[in-house]
């Protein structure tokens, strides 16, 4: 296998590709697209962050984002996919890495996006490897989806903030137990394979684990870490833990 290599993807061409992988990941039945070729076009002629990586000419991976200004100037981190045969091969770090040095090239402050609270792989990597903190929790966040991975579900998200800084991201500590004074929110081990074997289980825990951070925020609990075995780990912003 060749070096994989992170680079923009400026041309129409080279844009059909990431938008293909993203169709590959959220397929939507009948066709079409997540993101129209013309709008795509529209936001990387104007400045918009859109890249592939690639092994060879084979593309593994994309991401795309723009820029927000809502909570100040960022970018925000729309979409990011890595076709599964190579999720085991680090794809996904080196396209942050390489977001987070265009970022810091563009002295732009801070990195947001979303992602569903119920991703075990996804909280992980956020939390304790990239080091995010966690901004808010959105119920429904963008309403009903029709693609083939989040269509029947609430698209429930937390949006993560990723500070930019000279010194590098830091990544945050990895709990092997609840600390003294802390919560936990506990996260199905596989969502994807439970909502194929029960949607009603998976739509309980949906709402178990909504209500669990609705509450805890309301409460003055912000996330710490994540752990393998407890899930999310809170702890009270007035106890300074």
């Amino acid at each position: 296998m060749e070096p994989i290599v992170i680079r923009e993807l400026a041309t129409i061409p080279d844009q059909n590709m990431g938008l293909d992988l993203f169709d590959a990941i959220w397929p939507i039945p009948g066709g079409g697209r997540e993101i129209p070729e013309n709008l795509m076009q529209a936001f990387v002629h104007n400045g918009s962050y859109f890249v592939g990586a690639f092994s060879g000419n084979e593309i593994l991976g994309a991401t795309f984002g723009f820029i927000g200004i809502n909570g100040g100037t960022h970018l925000h981190s729309h979409m990011a996919a890595v076709l599964p045969k190579s999720r085991d091969l680090g794809v996904g770090a080196l396209m942050k890495q390489h977001q987070y040095s265009w970022a810091q090239e563009r002295k732009i402050p801070f990195i947001s996006w979303t992602f569903d609270p119920l991703v075990k792989r996804n909280a992980r990597f956020n939390i304790s490897k990239l080091g995010v903190e966690i901004s808010d929790y959105f119920q429904d966040f963008y309403g009903p989806m029709t693609d083939l991975v989040n269509a029947g579900d609430a698209s429930d998200r937390l949006m993560v903030k990723w500070l930019v800084s000279s010194s590098g991201p830091q990544s945050s500590n990895d709990f092997s137990e609840i600390p003294k004074g802390a919560i936990n929110i506990a996260i199905p081990l596989d969502i994807v394979a439970l909502r194929a074997q029960s949607a009603q289980e998976a739509m309980a825990e949906r709402l178990r684990v909504r209500e669990e951070f609705l509450t805890a925020f309301d409460s003055g609990y912000k996330v710490i870490g994540f752990s393998n075995s407890h899930g999310y780990i809170l702890s009270s912003v007035e106890s300074g833990r």
